[in-house]
């Protein structure tokens, strides 16, 4: 049975990719929402079977002696569920785009670049080996790269996309590393192999974690992915919720068995996220574009995820992977509708009252802010919460517990400013703005992801109910702990945003988050200048005012002069300057004969 719903998904994402050769945009979102309908059916086959996981297609591709390279599609719990989400959101994703890039003259090539962006991370997913997941690693850093820089005439967008592909080339160092200590320690790359390795190197695990540092922007190469929101929504939209940014926790959920193992690595993971969480969550809370706050808010949610694996519930991890697809990817359509409704106005100090002209898309804004902070029985409550339990269930530093729960507070003061400051109130935008909701493809992509974002978890709780008894020990207070500090954080949210937008004095702690730690500032200004400086300084001082001025032949003519100023002032022709030399060296030979 499971080898026929894996023949059937692979089926599907081969048809995939040869829709893309088609001229109408339409059919490409027609081909992905099949997609999804097939894999959902293939999902329920899935969870009624007793089988968990098996490697189809484990093809030869290559052969060296003793070294073997094979192309196998991995079908499992993990390939299931992203398949048949994953295309889910991109469906509707595409459906927007039909909306919100409809005056664009190049839309068929956008619409067919997010279904290569779909197809490279289904490959990643779906990968046996190390050489696939590069190819699908790959292939999303190079869509990326195209898709953030669609608006090629805009600097920021071009800016943008070459921080995406630099800092995703110093984690791409880390797959590297991994790849190659497999091919000198192993004769495959598959992960079967190295699942019963005896002895993994420090290194691989180093590598895997250094390239998902890369890949989902964790803290030190995190400046790429607020800055992504440069490109177009929808692009935004699939990068950040269901592609790309979950690239890197996928690698360290497929290699957690390893991760596992080594209890230095582990905590470095661990300690990993709690600090990406609460940075972006602190950054989130003092910016001011709508799409910024979006975007921080989904690096505190891959920190969550990212010290999900740290501790241990590297499955927990890959449903919160599957929960955020849907609310995440619902928030920035509502900010991209609201945003194309007021001519490109970014600034939530300047908006107020859009639930008058857009009550719809204002519905699903706070739908999705409520699945974002944990509200409980939405999709959020159902991924969040249990993590935040397996933290305190883990024997782990109790400050790390208080860093998380401080950052999940966090989370509920920049959802509620953002939720108040755009939808409720009185309207603080400038008036004949063209809002309204009179597009099927704005509308209809917002309520199927809303319904996901209100029905996800639950539907997940009842199909995947355990079939033995679990050992509950946490005490009440525990358990309710993560709920407790969401109100805290909600109720906090109205004093922070009256000391942003209504006291003259602003403390520097506030300069230093709408700063970004002034992290950005430091590594693209003041590090690139040093650099030049020093190679300036280098080149001028040392090379061509050294080198070739004291050495070739300028230094030639100045070194030759100087040797016959030495020289000249030996030929004093003074009787008793040259005794005394011929002494000096008469003593020097005696000495050299007495002792030697």
């Amino acid at each position: 049975m499971l080898q026929m719903c894996g023949s059937v998904s692979m089926l599907s994402l081969i048809l995939l990719a040869g829709v893309l050769f088609s001229r109408r945009k339409e059919l490409v979102a027609e081909a992905i929402k099949y997609g999804a309908y097939v894999n959902g059916f293939l999902l329920g086959v899935f969870l009624i079977s007793d089988e968990t996981e098996l490697v189809l297609m484990k093809w030869e591709w290559l052969n060296l002696g003793s070294y073997s390279l094979t192309l196998s599609y991995r079908y499992g719990m993990y390939t299931c569920f992203f398949f048949a989400v994953g295309m889910f959101v991109t469906w509707n994703i595409l459906v927007f785009s039909l909306y919100y890039m409809s005056s664009d003259p190049k839309v068929n090539l956008f619409c067919k670049y997010l279904g290569l962006f779909l197809i490279a991370m289904l490959i990643l997913v779906s990968a046996e080996t190390l050489f696939q997941l590069l190819v699908g690693w790959e292939g999303v850093g190079v869509m990326s790269y195209l898709l953030i820089s669609w608006w090629y005439a805009r600097n920021d967008a071009n800016t943008a996309a070459l921080q995406a592909i630099f800092y995703n080339r110093v984690g791409d160092m880390g797959l590297i590393g991994m790849l190659l200590w497999c091919f000198l320690h192993n004769q495959e790359w598959t992960f079967t192999s190295i699942y019963i390795m005896d002895d993994v190197s420090l290194i691989f695990l180093l590598g895997a974690v250094l390239a998902a540092m890369g890949k989902s922007a964790q803290l030190g190469l995190h400046p790429w992915l607020p800055a992504a929101m440069e490109g177009p929504t929808p692009v935004s939209s699939l990068l950040h919720s269901s592609t790309m940014v979950v690239a890197g926790v996928f690698l360290l959920i497929r290699v957690s068995p390893l991760i596992l193992g080594s209890g230095l690595v582990q905590t470095g993971v661990f300690v990993l996220g709690g600090l990406a969480t609460l940075f972006s969550a602190l950054c989130a809370l003092t910016q001011n574009d709508m799409k910024k706050v979006v975007a921080y808010s989904t690096a505190s949610q891959l920190g969550l995820m990212v010290t999900a694996v740290g501790v241990g519930v590297p499955q927990l991890a890959f449903l919160h992977i599957c929960m955020h697809a849907f609310f995440k990817a619902m928030l920035f359509m509502c900010s991209g509708g609201f945003i194309h409704g007021l001519q490109n106005e970014q600034d939530v100090r300047k908006m107020g009252g859009l639930y008058k002209a857009n009550p719809i898309t204002s519905a699903c804004l706070f739908v999705g802010s409520a699945a974002l902070i944990g509200t409980p029985f939405l999709a959020g409550f159902f991924s969040k919460d249990p993590i935040i339990e397996a933290i305190n269930l883990n024997n782990v530093n109790s400050w790390a517990v208080g860093l998380l729960l401080l950052a999940t507070s966090f989370t509920a003061v920049y959802s509620f400013r953002l939720f108040y400051y755009s939808i409720p109130g009185h309207t603080r935008m400038m008036s004949l703005q063209p809002l309204n909701e009179a597009y099927k493809f704005l509308i209809n992509p917002l309520q199927r992801l809303a319904y996901g974002s209100i029905l996800g978890g639950v539907v997940f709780v009842a199909v995947m109910t355990p079939k033995y008894n679990l050992v509950l020990s946490l005490p009440n207070s525990l358990k309710l702990m993560a709920v407790m500090v969401t109100l805290v954080g909600a109720v906090v949210a109205w004093d922070i945003m009256k000391l942003l937008h209504k006291e003259n004095n602003v403390d520097l702690y506030i300069s230093f988050t709408s700063q970004v730690g002034y992290y950005p500032y430091i590594m693209h200004k003041i590090l690139p200048l040093m650099w030049l400086y020093s190679g300036e300084k280098f080149q001028m001082q040392v090379l061509d005012r050294g080198w070739t001025e004291f050495s070739l032949p300028q230094g030639v003519g100045v070194n030759s002069g100087l040797l016959s100023n030495y020289v000249t002032q030996a030929q004093t022709s003074l009787i008793k300057m040259y005794l005394a030399g011929m002494l000096l060296v008469v003593f020097i030979v005696m000495m050299m004969m007495i002792y030697y």
